[in-house]
């Protein structure tokens, strides 16, 4: 993780009183080089290489905790399991419904037409856009299978 983002990561953890361990930096670490969206028992397996000792409740706890200060964000589109990403910027999801991989999209689907009537001061945190679609490694079975 480059030196701005472990300072900035740091200081988050800081702001919101929050020690600073090995074991967090190791589970944000997961997250932060992850191509995936994995979810919390894929980066318990990850990070249990490095500390064997760490639970699985420790790794939801931790996530769920970096969700709530804004470290990460949370991506369950079709899934009960939920899934987590440390790309908090704007972007948009491609979740395959046959193997229900998750992908970022390229290119953000804004419409600006798209109105939320009645939000009476309701302040907006996050929005999620997601496309249901087949990745390229399902869709050709798609196809040989007559779907």
């Amino acid at each position: 993780m480059e030196g701005k983002k472990e300072k900035d990561f740091i200081a988050t953890l800081r702001a919101h009183g929050l020690q600073v361990t090995y074991q967090r930096l190791a589970i944000y670490q997961t997250m932060y080089f992850s191509r995936e969206h994995p979810s919390a028992e894929t980066v318990y397996q990850l990070v249990k290489k490095k500390f064997a000792m760490i639970s699985l409740g420790t790794v939801y706890k931790t996530l769920e905790k970096f969700y709530e200060v804004g470290l990460i964000d949370k991506v369950s589109p079709i899934t009960e399991v939920a899934r987590y990403e440390a790309k908090t910027g704007p972007h948009n999801h491609m979740v395959c419904l046959q193997c229900q991989r998750i992908l970022d999209a390229d290119s953000t689907v804004e419409d600006p037409t798209i109105s939320v009537p009645g939000l009476d001061g309701f302040h907006v945190l996050r929005r999620q856009v997601v496309l249901h679609g087949y990745c390229t490694a399902c869709k050709p079975s798609l196809v040989n299978s007559g779907s």
